[in-house]
């Protein structure tokens, strides 16, 4: 109860349900024709470079993250991740993020960050200051 607010966030906050749809993706790279990719062959016998995608969201210290789809440079979801956190939301932005799945470590794709003051309405039903 003690939150240190900044200037223009009410101290009495409602909670919300924030719903980030992921559709697709086209044109992901080949991702293991690197050196590390031909040491893994070595080991494992596996040779391949195509990409198994996933996307994580990343919103006010939640995660969560769309299945994988294996094999695939125009990978089709068609999910949604939905996190609950107050609003208006202390947090600016989300970070969407195309990982390639890996059995070794997942490997970043590609990063955005959508900046929420400028996807907002205004208003209580929309924009947070």
């Amino acid at each position: 109860r003690n939150l240190l607010l900044p200037d223009g966030v009410p101290a009495e906050r409602q909670w919300a349900r924030f719903y980030i749809k992921i559709y697709r993706a086209e044109g992901l790279p080949r991702m293991n024709t690197s050196i590390m990719a031909n040491v893994k062959k070595a080991f494992t016998g596996e040779n391949k470079d195509l990409v198994d995608p996933y996307v994580q969201v990343v919103f006010a210290g939640q995660k969560g993250k769309t299945t994988i789809q294996k094999s695939s440079y125009e990978p089709l979801w068609n999910e949604q991740i939905v996190f609950t956190e107050m609003f208006p939301p202390l947090c600016k932005r989300i970070k969407i993020q195309i990982r390639d799945s890996d059995k070794v470590n997942d490997v970043a794709i590609g990063t955005h960050f959508i900046d929420l003051r400028k996807i907002s309405n205004e208003g209580d039903k929309g924009k947070a200051e």
